[in-house]
């Protein structure tokens, strides 16, 4: 049986101080909103999330009848597991608005100036190479700085582009540590964890990426960014399948719910 709850102030201002998110479109669940919450795992649903799923969450269709107190909501602490995807540190979130028209002006520059000075710099040498030995070499010296350039566009579009497959001992692992109430994140041996309560507030971004980029069908860019009290902002991307959302879905359920997390659509 499908119950709902319509929150008000008055009713459910313990529940409301918790600042809860729907997993689903996270947005923050407030006064005036219909919710359901997940028998089994208590999570909080907006009713189109959850008709979204199918009337199901956790392999059941079961849901409160009654908005559950906060004695019932303590964390159950679970083995440490870390997402299935390879991370990668640094953002992936596209820039908008004027911090992107900027950005974009500023690449531009850039660009256009590094072409002007490298045009310039190879026709130097090839005709000083020219003149000085023979015309052959400064043919050679061409192709060989082009093939150089080449190389150089090559690596910088596949590091940019995940046309490349990352190297598992390089990259970057992330978990939540229920037990501990802390976020890990790991490279190599080197292991760093965040207290949840260090951390202000999450924001990702959950975009499709085009096969041309990635050259895998169905998949999406996941960025995330962990800012903490302290004003720091620890950023990771990854690609991942539409199969593997399921996991990303599962860590945002489990984060608590004094944690604020914002879907960067």
């Amino acid at each position: 049986m499908l119950h709902t709850h319509y929150l008000d102030t008055n009713s459910h201002s313990d529940f409301l101080k918790q600042e809860r998110i729907d997993p689903i479109t996270g947005e923050k669940i407030e006064e005036g909103h219909t919710i359901v919450i997940c028998a089994a795992c208590k999570s909080a649903f907006f009713v189109e999330s959850w008709e979204y799923l199918g009337n199901e969450h956790c392999n059941q269709e079961e849901t409160l009848s009654e908005i559950p107190t906060v004695k019932s909501l303590q964390l159950v602490a679970k083995p440490l597991e870390y997402l299935p995807f390879l991370f990668r540190k640094g953002s992936y979130f596209a820039k908008e608005g004027k911090e992107g028209n900027w950005e974009l002006i500023k690449n531009s520059i850039i660009f256009i100036l590094g072409g002007l000075i490298s045009t310039f710099l190879l026709i130097f040498f090839v005709i000083l190479i020219g003149v000085k030995t023979s015309p052959i070499y400064g043919v050679i010296f061409l192709g060989v700085v082009l093939s150089l350039v080449g190389i150089i566009v090559n690596l910088y579009r596949n590091k940019k582009s995940f046309i490349g497959k990352d190297n598992p001992k390089k990259a970057t692992y992330v978990a939540l540590d229920l037990k501990n109430q802390s976020i890990n994140y790991k490279k190599k041996d080197r292991k760093n964890i965040i207290n949840f309560a260090q951390v202000r507030v999450l924001k990702y971004s959950l975009k499709y990426i085009s096969s041309q980029i990635c050259r895998k069908e169905d998949s999406y860019i996941l960025s995330l960014e962990i800012n903490t009290k302290q004003y720091q902002k620890i950023r990771f991307h990854t690609i991942l399948h539409k199969n593997e959302i399921p996991h990303w879905s599962k860590f945002l359920e489990e984060l608590p719910y004094t944690i604020p997390v914002l879907n960067q659509k």
